[in-house]
């Protein structure tokens, strides 16, 4: 799958649960490759922005 077939999944995954939602979403490609693609459904930025900076935060803290 290319990135534009597992956004669309996700866009899917949110509107399914049928509340406002934000995912970050990574996998491993062929050949040590990685991606990654995000999917907003009715989260206001504000909140996203703060939101991943606490995730970032967080995950730097713990992995580091």
């Amino acid at each position: 799958m290319d990135n534009a077939d597992i956004q669309k999944k996700c866009t899917e995954f949110l509107n399914a649960l049928g509340v406002p939602g934000f995912i970050v979403f990574g996998w491993q490609k062929p050949d040590e490759q990685f991606g990654f693609v995000y999917s907003n459904h009715k989260m206001p930025v504000p909140v996203v922005i703060k939101g991943m900076t606490f995730v970032l935060s967080d995950f730097v803290n713990k992995k580091l």
